[in-house]
């Protein structure tokens, strides 16, 4: 039994290591895949406003596109930057 305790502190290190970078990973895409709905649904809300409506709220329809955006994630540009 002494064994078994003196292994843990070990084991419990081994899958701090294994299970954080896979948490952060896991966080990261959530985070993304939420904000990609939010921005979905923001943009449905917008394209079924009347141009009144719009013009209402300040915005021009013009500014409203259906088409996908580029976006860069902060990691991601950092690496980049690094690798200059």
């Amino acid at each position: 039994m002494s064994e078994t305790l003196s292994n843990t502190p070990e084991t419990n290190g081994l899958a701090r290591e294994l299970v954080e970078p896979v948490a952060s990973k896991a966080a990261f895409y959530f985070n993304l895949a939420r904000r990609h709905l939010r921005q979905a649904r923001t943009q449905k809300i917008l394209r079924s406003l009347s141009d009144e409506q719009l013009r209402d709220a300040g915005f021009d329809r013009s500014l409203i596109h259906p088409g996908p955006e580029l976006e860069v994630d902060a990691r991601l540009m950092s690496a980049l930057m690094s690798l200059r």
